[in-house]
């Protein structure tokens, strides 16, 4: 299999767990807890590698630092839209706009460029999720969720250039675990203790899940943006926003209708350009 080819499959595989680590996430009433408890499991895990894995060189920790820092933001802006708005209102803004700036950073800051095809693919794949973007005379939820897709795009070209600095994938991915997934638990930990003991109580098997998914879903992209062009990874990356939209339909009753199968079609029409793209 060539590496483009690998990559791609990488990506479609992670999209999936993405989708999935987001829906636990929105099906708790407690998002904060929620997200403290997915921390909470994947720094176990990364805990448990840091003995198999060589320690990044200096120039790698100014990276992880700085993924580190936007990771937050955007964590922090996904916890609020995901309370004012629903999943299928969230996930398409959140996914949508990182393609189309990742295109621009990965041009700025890695000089990587796309063909015209590839632009074209990135383009319509974005058009297809953002169209499924419910309009409301609420904005607080797509203008946070806006923040986050901005954010998305910021740590996807920063952890790509720090992946491909690093010593591996693994030695990138645990130590950015290790201190991404400490904030938010002791933050957690120290406001609303009560609320996560109970939230780990009734929840840990979908905590556990959702930890172990998140790990997964952004140990292969980084393994896929050491493969393939930056560009194409985020945008085939965001094809887990028509995953969103059939979890939002089986899980949380939101429809499906016509609008996101248009979408759906949409987005794997970008990425039949995206993937044969010059």
């Amino acid at each position: 299999m060539s590496d483009a080819n690998l990559a791609t499959l990488l990506v479609l595989i992670s999209a999936f767990m993405h989708a999935s680590w987001n829906a636990v996430v929105k099906s708790s009433n407690d998002r904060l807890s929620s997200v403290a408890m997915v921390d909470g499991v994947a720094l176990v895990v990364a805990l448990i590698a840091v003995p198999f894995v060589e320690v990044p060189a200096l120039p790698v920790w100014g990276l992880i630092l700085m993924s580190v820092a936007v990771n937050l933001f955007y964590r922090y802006f996904l916890i609020r839209a995901y309370h004012f708005g629903d999943f299928g209102q969230v996930y398409p803004l959140v996914r949508g706009v990182p393609p189309l700036l990742v295109v621009a950073f990965a041009t700025v800051w890695l000089g990587e460029s796309l063909s015209a095809s590839g632009m074209a693919g990135v383009a319509i794949l974005s058009l297809g999720i953002l169209s499924l973007l419910h309009v409301t005379e609420q904005w607080r939820a797509p203008r946070n969720a806006l923040f986050a897709g901005v954010c998305v795009a910021l740590y996807t070209v920063i952890d790509a250039q720090g992946v491909r600095a690093s010593q591996g994938v693994l030695s990138y991915l645990v130590y950015f675990t290790l201190v991404l997934s400490l904030p938010i638990p002791f933050f957690a930990a120290r406001r609303r203790r009560k609320a996560l003991v109970h939230h780990l109580r009734d929840h840990w098997r979908l905590s556990v899940f959702g930890g172990l998914t998140y790990c997964a879903a952004y140990g292969l992209v980084l393994w896929a943006m050491t493969l393939d062009n930056v560009a194409k990874v985020a945008a085939l990356r965001e094809s887990s926003v028509i995953i969103g939209a059939v979890i939002a339909t089986l899980l949380f009753k939101e429809p499906f209708g016509r609008r996101r199968l248009m979408a759906a079609i949409t987005v794997a029409l970008g990425i039949v350009l995206i993937k044969y793209s010059g």
